[in-house]
């Protein structure tokens, strides 16, 4: 996921660090072309990344929702056993202890299974952030380079916006 954006941004760090100087001044030559292809390929990495982190927090949801619904299910069914089972007087007393035996089950299997949710989608979550922050930090670091050699800050160059945090 985040690896193709990484690896993306590498081939634009290569082809920056490998282009011809030019002469007498800390520029270089880049083919442009192939500039603008590794940033829109970079560029539509990150929105990959994004729609996959998106889907895996749906799925993640909807499985929580079919937990909680089976969770239900096996309550209402217990319940009904419970309430067929309570018209017996001699079993009143065992019908309520499995009753309660089963809803705590159904509870306990329906938060482990969330709990098993969250932790997969923080975690997926998370790899994304860091994902981003490298590749932020990169960014900020090449800008700051060619900024640096370029003197592009010292000059009334046509010059992108810096992004401030």
């Amino acid at each position: 996921m985040v690896e193709r954006t990484q690896q993306v941004l590498q081939q634009l760090r290569e082809l920056v660090s490998t282009a011809k100087s030019v002469p007498m001044s800390a520029s270089c030559m880049v083919n442009r072309t192939e500039a603008i292809t590794l940033i829109d390929q970079a560029a539509q990495a990150l929105i990959d990344d994004t729609q996959e982190a998106q889907r895996v927090a749906a799925t993640s949801l909807e499985t929580l929702e079919r937990a909680q619904a089976e969770a239900k299910q096996i309550i209402e069914a217990a319940e009904e056993k419970a309430r067929f089972l309570a018209g017996q007087s001699a079993v009143v007393e065992e019908a309520k202890r499995k009753a309660a035996q089963l809803e705590a089950k159904a509870l306990s299997d329906a938060e482990a299974l969330s709990r098993e949710a969250d932790a997969y989608v923080d975690a997926r979550i998370a790899s994304f952030e860091a994902g981003l922050h490298k590749t932020m930090s990169q960014v900020r670091t090449m800008r700051e380079r060619l900024s640096q050699r370029s003197a592009l800050d010292d000059t009334n160059t046509q010059a992108l916006p810096r992004l401030r945090d």
